[in-house]
């Protein structure tokens, strides 16, 4: 890395006889990254072609241009390429994850496979300023092509931020960066043509909003409008969320270690519901699973820690009814807080006369909201990342649940809901 990029890292640190870059460009148009390689490089352009080869007294510059336009071979090539490298970077520790996992979703958006080899014209012959001049120019066609140049036998990926070449991430898990997010929205994708304008203000502010705090979410399929949706209804929300409650506050009781309660203790917790709320039969207001749980004389140790996580349903359905407000899913709800804003109710009445339920649009404006925040965590895990932006994955999962639920996606009951991203 020469020293008039002037980065913390010096990406160059060998004399090699043969050093290798690879950049990942997000143009798709064969011309237009030629004509970014020649032009960067002082060349004439060329008409044609997918290959430039210059050279000079000490060493032969060899570089390729791919596009998965060009073939089935070369297009499994690239997604080849694209998923090793972020395997690499996926898999380093301590480091900023958010630039981690930004990082390889910028990789796997690009549209073109850029190969650049220096290689010696003799054995005896000192290539350092040489890749040092290659990588420079290199470095402008990413900036041209908002491309992720990887050098350095693949572990080090440079770019361009704010017009400043700087290491995104190194195999060492160091970074120039306190963030980096180089994607922008697209505000009238094709796809929103056959959509309503509040089903487009709301996808315009949700990825808005996401975007903003860092947190890259591909394009996904949008909710109703609120014009034609089915929401619960509140005495519906109310039922459930004591449900969720009852189901909670036993699983609790059984699993905290200062209670370490037998099933037959716990259920005088279930019993305490049903009185201070004037419920004569659980049916009223437990799901067929949820009374197949409390009615198991022996539940194992995870079906009480799944149940345990209600809570987080029971959250959302008090900011439903009013009783709390909305916070993202960065950490575990206040479960204390939670059972105390139900305390403050007799029945189901009284809940249903002394609250009032959020618009649809809001509803509607947080399932969309959530959904994409699951798409996030979902990714991440699946490629062995924390959640982006601080989420707390098990946390968005139940939120999705309990606002599908809301919405009625699917027509599903509450055992039967899907959260699919």
């Amino acid at each position: 890395m020469s020293l008039r990029k002037n980065s913390k890292k010096e990406a160059v640190k060998k004399k090699p006889q043969k050093e290798i870059m690879v950049l990942f460009s997000r143009e798709g148009d064969l011309d237009k990254n030629r004509l970014a390689v020649t032009d960067c490089f002082g060349l004439e352009a060329a008409e044609s072609g997918n290959s430039v080869v210059i050279g000079n007294e000490n060493c032969d510059v060899s570089i390729s241009i791919l596009l998965p336009s060009m073939g089935k071979d070369e297009k499994k090539f690239i997604e080849s390429q694209k998923s090793a490298v972020c395997g690499f970077f996926s898999k380093i520790e301590d480091c900023n994850e958010d630039i981690k996992i930004n990082l390889c979703h910028h990789i796997q958006q690009t549209r073109a496979y850029i190969y650049i080899e220096v290689e010696a014209k003799d054995s005896l012959a000192d290539l350092e300023g040489d890749v040092e001049m290659v990588q420079d120019i290199m470095w402008d066609v990413a900036e041209a092509m908002e491309g992720v140049l990887i050098v350095e036998q693949g572990t080090v990926a440079l770019g361009v931020v704010d017009k400043e070449p700087v290491v995104i991430l190194a195999g060492d898990g160091s970074s120039d960066l306190d963030a980096y997010f180089p994607f922008v929205l697209e505000e009238n994708p094709k796809f929103l043509a056959e959509c309503t304008e509040k089903q487009k203000a709301r996808r315009r502010k949700n990825m808005q909003y996401l975007f903003d705090k860092g947190i890259y979410v591909c394009e996904l399929p949008l909710n109703e409008d609120e014009d034609t949706a089915v929401i619960r209804g509140k005495e519906e929300v109310v039922r459930r969320a004591l449900g969720l409650m009852t189901v909670a506050l036993y699983s609790e009781s059984m699993l905290n270690p200062e209670d370490n309660l037998r099933v037959e203790e716990a259920r005088e917790f279930i019993d305490q519901v049903k009185d201070s709320y004037g419920i004569e039969n659980l049916e009223e207001i437990l799901s067929p699973d949820e009374l197949a749980y409390i009615r198991n004389d022996n539940p194992d140790e995870m079906t009480k820690i799944q149940y345990s996580w209600q809570y987080e349903n029971l959250y959302v359905m008090e900011w439903v009814l009013g009783l709390a407000e909305w916070n993202d899913p960065v950490e575990i709800c206040d479960v204390s807080l939670m059972v105390r804003n139900m305390k403050e109710f007799h029945s189901i009445e009284d809940i249903c006369a002394k609250t009032t339920m959020r618009s649809s649009a809001e509803i509607l404006d947080k399932a969309d909201l959530i959904y994409r925040m699951d798409w996030a965590a979902v990714d991440a895990r699946i490629h062995r990342m924390s959640g982006p932006g601080g989420l707390e994955h098990g946390v968005v999962q139940e939120r999705h649940k309990t606002l599908n639920w809301m919405i009625n996606f699917g027509g599903a009951a509450w055992d039967d809901v899907d959260t699919p991203t």
